[in-house]
């Protein structure tokens, strides 16, 4: 089972808990130790990785370079195979695990790939659970936010019914069950016991009947046709507010079991657990396949931390493909670059790297190690301008490069934040 904790802060790169950093740290040598410390012992070391965002400081390269260049950790192989094997074992069970469903709906082929399936399955990929755990408004807090927003749109009512069900709004934006909502608040076991549940879920329900009855009056629009109780905002809040008119709308628990119950990091912890209990018979093959991917994820969460960008791999599978990376990067003048390096199993390497600015115009430069490929691709281009074309992007420059021209030059001076991903 997962435990959620009420410390405000996870601490998901602490030894103990990222795998990629404990690996790091058992295998650097006294050099590399002494130069990441500088003087310093290793829980300073530790508490400054902690800092909220990285500042790319000399600390974090070099820790950065440790963790890129650990033989483990560079030898993790292919996540897409890790996938693949784990669910191949997990189909040899007669009683399937819940893990089973998680990576059938994770794992896709390359040509089922779309833009709102890949956010999903980017978002679940386990590399974004903490941040969604400390990001993720609580219930009461969202009941909160809605009723404020509720009463300051009918503070300007001329509707004498209105204006009381308003100062109704006002004693339950005061009442103690909406006192403390802070984001912390979702990381403990609500105490909120049912009875104060259900009296604030029927105290939310009388508010949302009374208003219904307004809006739905002749004799009010009669009165006051232009009321704000008639407009598009407070129609938009009720709607909203109906969402939480019940108890168990109000429990934190409710909403985080969503969120465990779809992202694979989440899963293989939990999986992981159960397993290591059980007397399952293919118990040993699946742990040690949970832990290859949880180590994957960990030393993704690492280098995100320690370069300032978001690390992770794509969630798709393609046969054409040994491995690849792809590195999203933002200039200052809102230009965005995009490094493509993929090792095909036919062709070899191909780097492409694609630079948009003034938000639709495209450039795109291509390295290929094949002369056949390269023949290949030239013949597509035309295809390609269209597509681009038809989704509002002009390809201005495509360009097939040598391997010694494919660096950002001055550009990469300005470049402010980044995006890796990982095939």
């Amino acid at each position: 089972m997962i435990n959620v904790n009420n410390s405000k802060s996870l601490n998901i790169i602490l030894p103990n808990t990222n795998k990629a950093l404990k690996e790091v740290l058992q295998n650097v040598s006294v050099k590399e130790f002494e130069a990441l410390c500088s003087g310093k012992d290793i829980s300073s070391v530790l508490n400054d990785i902690l800092k909220k965002s990285s500042q790319n400081s000399a600390q974090d390269k070099q820790l950065l370079t440790l963790v890129k260049n650990n033989p483990t950790l560079k030898e993790l192989g292919s996540i897409s195979t890790t996938l693949k094997e784990l669910l191949h074992t997990l189909k040899q069970d007669k009683s399937p695990l819940p893990l089973e469903k998680v990576l059938k709906n994770f794992l896709s082929d390359i040509k089922d790939i779309s833009e709102k399936s890949l956010k999903t399955k980017i978002e679940n990929s386990g590399i974004f659970l903490e941040n969604k755990i400390k990001t993720l408004i609580t219930p009461k807090q969202e009941l909160k936010n809605i009723l404020t927003e509720l009463y300051k749109e009918l503070q300007n009512t001329k509707l004498p019914d209105v204006k009381k069900l308003n100062s109704q709004i006002k004693n339950l934006l005061s009442s103690e069950i909406l006192k403390d909502t802070n984001s912390s608040d979702l990381l403990a076991k609500t105490t909120l016991n049912l009875p104060l549940l259900k009296d604030m879920s029927k105290k939310v329900q009388t508010v949302l009947d009374k208003l219904s009855t307004s809006i739905n009056s002749n004799v009010d629009k009669s009165i006051s046709p232009h009321d704000t109780i008639f407009s598009k905002n407070s129609s938009i809040l009720l709607s909203k507010l109906q969402t939480l008119s019940k108890p168990e709308h109000l429990l934190s628990q409710t909403q985080t079991k969503e969120m465990f119950s779809s992202d694979l990091k989440a899963v293989l912890l939990k999986t992981h657990e159960e397993l290591s209990n059980s007397t399952h018979p293919n118990k040993q093959e699946i742990l040690k396949q949970i832990d290859k991917l949880s180590l994957a994820i960990d030393y993704n969460q690492l280098v995100s931390h320690l370069s300032n960008t978001t690390s992770l791999y794509l969630p798709y599978s393609w046969d054409a493909l040994q491995e690849g990376t792809l590195t999203i990067k933002k200039a200052k003048n809102d230009s965005f670059f995009t490094d493509i390096e993929l090792k095909l199993k036919e062709y070899g390497e191909l780097k492409i790297r694609l630079g948009i600015f003034e938000k639709n115009q495209l450039n795109i430069n291509i390295t290929t190690q094949s002369s056949e490929f390269k023949t290949i691709l030239q013949k597509s281009m035309p295809q390609l301008r269209q597509q681009l074309f038809s989704v509002g992007i002009v390809a201005k420059d495509i360009r097939f490069m040598d391997e010694n021209r494919t660096t950002y030059g001055d550009i990469q001076k300005e470049l402010a934040l980044g995006f890796e991903a990982k095939a």
